[in-house]
């Protein structure tokens, strides 16, 4: 063996005295209560159900348009980094910027009828 294993293994021979089981202790009973809504055998498909307030303040997004995420088949995601609006897919169809559908915030359209980037880009955030 060599003298710096062997200091090795010395040191740790050491050490192992010091990691003795320390009697155990009692610990009090823990009760975790929980419930979770969600839409699983109220609608007779999947495309159907209910988004209520709760579940969308609830639910962590880090940008506004993935609210969007909870209508079934709905994918957003973050298109080259800042600046651009999210790319939209619909059931696996490229919605591109939004110019495929028309989307709206407290009755009024977002969808630009004018942008550079193509009629009726829709930035959500």
């Amino acid at each position: 063996m060599a003298p710096r294993t062997a200091v090795h293994v010395a040191c740790l021979l050491c050490l192992a005295g010091t990691l003795l089981p320390v009697g155990a202790q009692e610990l009090a009973p823990v009760t975790i209560q929980g419930t979770y809504d969600n839409a699983i055998r109220t609608s007779d498909a999947a495309s159907q159900g209910v988004v209520t307030a709760k579940l969308i303040e609830n639910r962590p997004t880090l940008r506004p348009a993935e609210v969007l995420e909870f209508v079934p088949g709905v994918i957003v995601t973050q298109h080259s980094g800042d600046g651009k609006a999210n790319q939209y897919f619909l059931r696996g169809f490229n919605l591109d910027h939004g110019t495929d559908f028309a989307s709206y915030v407290d009755g009024m359209p977002v969808n630009m009828t004018t942008q550079a980037h193509g009629h009726g880009y829709s930035d959500l955030n």
